[in-house]
């Protein structure tokens, strides 16, 4: 079972990491003036953060 509890861990420490690349990713593609490509990844972002916050209450 603990296993387990640290396989949540490491995803979730994977999925913060993807989440601070989407973010630079975001900001790039806005002053690209790229704004559909930017609010998709901003919603790309939104839910990885409820993701995130889903395996941080649950663990």
């Amino acid at each position: 079972m603990l296993q387990v509890f640290k396989a949540v861990e490491e995803k979730r420490t994977e999925l913060e990491q993807l989440r601070i690349i989407i973010q630079a990713t975001e900001i790039t593609y806005r002053q690209k003036g790229e704004i559909p490509t930017a609010e998709r990844l901003k919603n790309l972002e939104t839910k990885l953060a409820k993701a995130i916050h889903i395996l941080s209450t649950e663990s």
